[in-house]
This record gives C-alpha cells, structure tokens and sequence, in this order.
C-alpha cells in the first residue's frame, strides 16, 4: 500500500506543479488506464483512483482571478513574415472520421497526441474517443502497456489488412479482438506505406460496428508531416523568451465545462518562468454571465485579458506580474499578439516570427 500512496503522492506532486490543460485533465485516458490499473491491483488501487478524480475534479473548478476586462489591442503589422514557423507539428492526421467528430492536438510526452471526440450521447458522460499514434520508423510496438510497467498480458489478434497491409488487434485474451479496459474500448495497429507502424486507441465505440468504424478511420489517416493552422501569429519575441508549448482543444470532451468551441494555448519561458496565453472565442456578457472559459491558463494565477477580432485573448503566469519583467507586463505581451478571427480559413502555419 506504501509504493502505491508514494506514486500517488508523485502524481498529485506533478499535476500541481504543471500547466492545466483547457479542460483540466484527459479524464478519457484516465479512465482507461484507471480500468487497466484496477484489474492489476483490485484490492488497493480503487481508493487511489478514487483520491486523484476527486482532486482533478476539484482543480478543474477552480475560478480564474484578476483583470478579466478588456485591455487595449495592440498595433499589429498586416501579416507574420513568410520565415515564421509553426510550433504545432504533427508527423500523421486524421483524414476520414464519422460525423460529429473534432479532433483535439493535446501535450503528451514526446511532443502533440490527437484524439478525436465524437458527440456525447443524451443522458451520457463521455462519447466515442479514438487516440491517433505513429511510431518512429524501425520501432516495433510492445503488447506491453506503454505507461505502466507490469499489468494484464495483452494478445496479438489478426485483423483484416489495412489498404492492404499488414494489421492487428490489441486484444485481452487470445481470441478477444476488444482491448483491456472493456466499455467499448478497441486497439487497433497497422503497418503504414513507409514501413512504420501507426495504431488508434478507441473508448466507449460499443457495438457490432465499432471495428469497421476503426478501419476506416485507418484508412483515412495520412502519415506525413503537417503544420495545424493556429488563430494567431507572434511577434518580436522579446529576447530570452523560448517556445515551451502549444497546444489546440475542440472536441466535446476537451471543451467540457466551458463555454466555447474550441480553445488555443501557447506556453514561453521566460528566466525560468512559464507565461500561457489562451485564444479562443469572445463571448460577449450577457444575463449576468462571464465571457469565455472559467479557468486562468495557468491553473490558480491572475489573468489578464483582451478582446479583438472577436477573440478573447488571456494571459497568466505562476509568478504574476513578475514574469512579464522583459516585455512591460501582462498587457504589454498580449500586444505581441495578432489575432486571426474565428474565421479558421484565415487562420496561419506562420505562427512565430
């Protein structure tokens, strides 16, 4: 019971020392690797599972703090230089997806995961969710779990070629094609044109047709570099500010809680401080509400915000004000900002200049 309330306590440690997510926490992979976790350690591992969705639920309510009303916009030049680059990178990408689907580009290790959320049932808690990976080519995938040593064998089930090679299931036992976890959860990984290996990871996708679903999902995805198209572009990056991350939330369950379509966050460091700003779309007051998402960037810190271009732009940081020292404060940063509109047409891959 010991090592279990360590990692416990280790995990806890990390979720308060890092940036939340637009929604808090992937509460869908969660879920999966709780189900994976209690079948290994049934006996003691349900109170834990129970202590950390308790706490990632009370960090998701937290209220934002501080100046929420409108700043001055910034003077703007009329386009990013054709040099800037885009820091939201994917090496594959969903072509085809059943209708209702929007695709999410969320920080995992190693760089962007997407995952795409359909609609949520009337009456439900969570929709269908399908996790897009690839590997690096001459990387051959484990049946093992890749985040947590240990846990249920997992077995290779033959599966129907995808475009025409080679593809199997992740199943739980030698002749079950469903992942570890049930409720609807499937594994599927196919040998991609170049020889590497790409797989997709669905949760609550029950029914009959669930596997052909997967597999035509397959055999839409493109495995090839592309820049995702961001609603803003930056400019004059002070000096000694560093790109950290970005990250872009638009389906249902990553926008659960809030009251917009679709959130963009970007992350600096700055002498060893991190600045998030988030774009997303303005929603005007009215009947006594708030506009845009109830959460600051950076969980529990002051926000400072503006409104242009029918976007809501907001800024904040652990260390306050403190870590805007190099660019004149919070309002003086969101003027390095060019928003697009929420017209995704004009939206740019020349995102940092």
């Amino acid at each position: 019971m010991s090592d279990q309330i360590d990692e416990l306590t280790r995990e806890l440690s990390d979720l308060a020392a890092s940036p939340a997510p637009v929604s808090g926490v992937d509460v869908a992979m969660a879920a999966r690797n709780g189900r994976v976790r209690l079948r290994r350690r049934r006996a003691t591992a349900l109170g834990a599972v129970a202590v950390v969705a308790a706490v990632a639920a009370a960090v998701t309510q937290l209220p934002s703090v501080g100046d929420r009303s409108p700043a001055p916009a910034g003077t703007h030049v009329s386009a990013p230089p054709a040099s800037a680059t885009d820091p939201l990178v994917v090496n594959a990408s969903f072509g085809w997806l059943p209708a209702g689907f929007a695709v999410n580009y969320l920080p995992a290790r190693g760089g962007i995961r997407q995952r795409a959320d359909g609609r949520i049932p009337q009456g439900g808690l969570m929709g269908p969710i399908v996790w897009l990976t690839t590997y690096p080519k001459g990387t051959t995938p484990p049946l093992g779990d890749r985040w947590y040593s240990g846990g249920p064998r997992k077995y290779r089930i033959d599966a129907p070629p995808v475009d025409g090679r080679p593809a199997y299931w992740v199943g739980m036992t030698p002749t079950s094609s469903q992942a570890p976890g049930g409720s609807g959860d499937w594994d599927l990984r196919w040998q991609t044109a170049d020889g590497r290996w790409a797989e997709l990871e669905a949760s609550y996708m029950p029914g009959s047709s669930a596997q052909q679903t997967l597999h035509r999902i397959a055999e839409g995805v493109v495995v090839a570099r592309k820049e995702i198209p961001l609603p803003f572009w930056v400019s004059a990056l002070p000096k000694g500010f560093a790109f950290e991350q970005v990250d872009l939330a638009q389906g249902p369950q990553a926008m659960r809680g809030t009251r917009v379509p679709w959130a963009a966050r970007i992350f600096f460091k700055v002498d060893g401080m991190s600045i998030g700003t988030t774009i997303q779309p303005d929603q005007p007051e009215s009947a006594g509400s708030k506009p845009g998402s109830t959460d600051s960037t950076v969980r529990g810190a002051a926000q400072t915000c503006v409104r242009e271009q029918g976007l809501q732009l907001c800024t904040s940081a652990m260390q306050g004000v403190d870590a805007y020292r190099a660019v004149g404060g919070p309002k003086a940063w969101l003027k390095h900002f060019t928003p697009l509109g929420t017209d995704r047409d004009k939206w740019t891959t020349h995102v940092l200049g």
